[in-house]
Formats: C-alpha cells, structure tokens, sequence
C-alpha cells in the first residue's frame, strides 16, 4: 500500500501540468487551466502554487479607480450552459469575477475619446466618448457673418420685469437703415425701410447713433453707440431699438448688442497663438452691472466671466465653439440656481481694437431672483 502512494504521487508530480504548476505559471491562462484542475482536484498542485495564481489573476482583472461611475455591459461567461465549470463563476473565485450586470469604475476626469475602458473577464473594450456640450441656445452664429442679440418687451419703454422678457436673435443694415429683431418662437419683428440716420461723437472710441423711420402707421428706433470703418459703415453696435404701429397700437422694444463674427482665419490665428483676451464693459438693460469675460484660445478654447451690481454678483465659464461663446452648468458660482440658467456670447470683429463680445444672460440668483440682460464687451487693451 506505501508503495502504491509513493507512485501515485511521483506520477502527479512528474505530469506536465504538475511540472507547470511547481514552478508557478508564466501565463494567465495557465493560471485558469490549473486553478479549475484545482477546483475538483484539491492535491492538483501545492497550496503555494495555487494561491499564487490566485493573486496573478486577481492583479490582471484590477481596473483603475477614479471619481464617476460609467456602467460598461458585458457578456457574462457565468450565465450560459457551461458556468458550472468555469473557474470564474463559483467557489474562491466569487470575489474575483465581477456580477453578471457588468462592473462599475470611477473617472476622476472627464471621459477623453481615445481611451478606452475594458472588462477584464471578458476581454471586451469600448471607448470612452466626452460628452458633446449644449449647443447655444439662440442657435450659433456663423464666423464672419453678423450676429447678434437682444431683448424684447412689450410697450416702447425697452426694459421690463425678467418674467415678461424674452430673448430673440438681432440683425441690421450696415448703415444703420433697417433691422429686424428674431425672438425665440415668435414672428420676426421688422422695423421700416430707410430710416435715416444721425451720428454724433464721444470721447470714448464710440459714436451715438440715432435711427428714425416711419412708413404709414408704422415706426421703427435705434439709439446706439457704434464703431463704424472708414466708409462709415456700422462694425459694432448695442443699445435700444424700437418698433410699433399706431394703427393698432401695439410696440414692442428692447436692448440689444451686434456686430460681425470673427472670420475663421482670426479666430485659427488666436487659437495657433494660444493667447487669452480679456473683456470688460458695462451692460445694456441695467448699465450699473459690468460684465467682464476672458477667453483663452487654444487647442480647446474656454472662456469665464464675472458680471457684478451693485445688488449682486455672479461667476461663469464655458466652452468656445467657433465664435459661439457658451456656459456649462458646471461653471456657475454656488449663488446661480435653476436648470435654466445660461449665458450666450459670440466674439465680434477682428484684431487691432476693434474686437468686442456681444452676448446674453440669463440667469436666476440666491436671494435675487431672475436677471435677463444684454451687452457689449470691449477688448481690454494692456498697456505697453
């Protein structure tokens, strides 16, 4: 009988497999192999040898730990006719193969396209894809194109309570002649034809001008300070418009702030440079809040801004997509609430001190409640 014993184990000891597991196996599969020996087999190889594998593989499953959870589905191998014998679906190996719903992971940062998060059991990966931010919500302004915004209320008086406020696109004639004010989901707002024009000077790089029309019943207003070029053509613009009939004596006026986008080949020579230009400047509606903005161009240009009253004052920031300046959620002071708060810009005019920020906010404060405004932001010129 000792005999018998004696042979039977120089016989497991002198397999192959044996042989393998005696000298701790280079490869997980080899682990996998002899681990599942191991299973129904408990002499298949010695204690040390099977826990080493043990931590082989539970070393090659690990995953990198981070801050959000992302949810990655997996086939699972302990869920078809043969999970009884796979190694990883039962007895030690529970606490190694992850729940058949897939496995959870952390990202301390935002998800970057060309990674990739794997399922270890499966061998299954999938990249991970940033999320696209909103797009604006007045819609994007072309480079190169005009662009700008503005408010509307009812009745001649321009400003009103945010509630009864909206938000509409604004466009006008070089010449200051016409323009027509696009609110969000209402009819367009056409002020009358070949109003005339009037421009007087200030002292600080600005003109007033003033723009009058009537055509039957109908008649249409700006008074803005502009930036015109030396064909006295209008560059840059904000203030009030205006625009009712007489007939049915309705009106409807507002603020606004317009100028032409940044051409492609001015906004690809701030990126290349990777400058950052600051803005600053008071706003339209309520003229004590100044707003000012930096933006940082770049490979993934970004802005932020501050907007401070005298009753109040707020934080944001943002991506920049083309000349469309844009807020992220994320980016609001903790005294900006609501799902609904935004800020809109766009970058207007090319280098050489002629570049400004027209844009919108839109947002409701702490203890202040809703704020809706428009202005007009001038590049911040550093001293030499």
């Amino acid at each position: 009988m000792k005999t018998f014993r004696l042979l039977t184990v120089l016989l497991i000891f002198a397999s192959p497999l044996a042989a393998t597991a005696a000298s701790a196996p280079q490869s997980d599969a080899d682990c996998a192999a002899l681990l599942e020996r191991w299973a129904t087999d408990p002499k298949a190889a010695p204690k040390q040898v099977i826990n080493d594998c043990k931590d082989q593989l539970a070393r090659a499953s690990a995953l990198p730990v981070a801050a959000a959870p992302v949810q990655i589905a997996a086939v699972d191998p302990c869920a078809g006719p043969g999970a009884a014998d796979s190694v990883l679906c039962w007895g030690p190996w529970a606490s190694v193969a992850p729940a058949a719903a897939g496995f959870t992971a952390d990202l301390s940062q935002a998800p970057v396209p060309d990674r990739e998060i794997c399922d270890a059991r499966t061998e299954q990966c999938q990249p991970l894809v940033a999320e696209a931010p909103p797009g604006p919500p007045l819609g994007s302004c072309t480079p190169g194109t005009p662009c700008g915004f503005a408010t509307v209320v009812s009745g001649i008086s321009s400003s009103d309570d945010p509630e009864d406020t909206a938000f509409a696109r604004f466009d006008m004639a070089s010449d200051g002649s016409q323009f027509t004010v696009s609110p969000e989901g209402g009819a367009d707002i056409n002020s009358v034809t070949g109003m005339g024009t009037s421009v007087t000077q200030r002292n600080d790089g600005y003109e007033n001008m003033r723009s009058t029309g009537r055509v039957g019943d109908e008649q249409s207003r700006i008074t803005a300070r502009v930036v015109r070029d030396d064909e006295n053509q209008v560059l840059l613009a904000a203030d009030v418009w205006s625009h009712g009939n007489r007939a049915n004596q309705t009106s409807q006026s507002g603020y606004f702030a317009w100028g032409t986008a940044t051409s492609q080949a001015g906004l690809d020579t701030l990126n290349a440079g990777n400058v950052s230009v600051n803005f600053s400047g008071p706003m339209s509606v309520d003229n004590r809040t100044v707003g000012s903005m930096t933006v940082d161009f770049g490979t993934n240009p970004a802005w932020t801004g501050t907007w401070t009253n005298p009753g109040y004052s707020f934080g944001a920031g943002g991506t920049v997509s083309g000349a469309d300046l844009i807020s992220q959620p994320g980016q609001f002071t903790g005294n900006v609430v609501g799902e609904q708060s935004f800020v809109q810009g766009v970058l207007l005019g090319e280098a050489g001190g002629a570049r400004r920020i027209a844009h919108i906010i839109d947002v409701t404060l702490v203890d202040q409640g809703s704020i809706k405004d428009v202005g007009l932001l001038r590049e911040v010129i550093p001293d030499n």
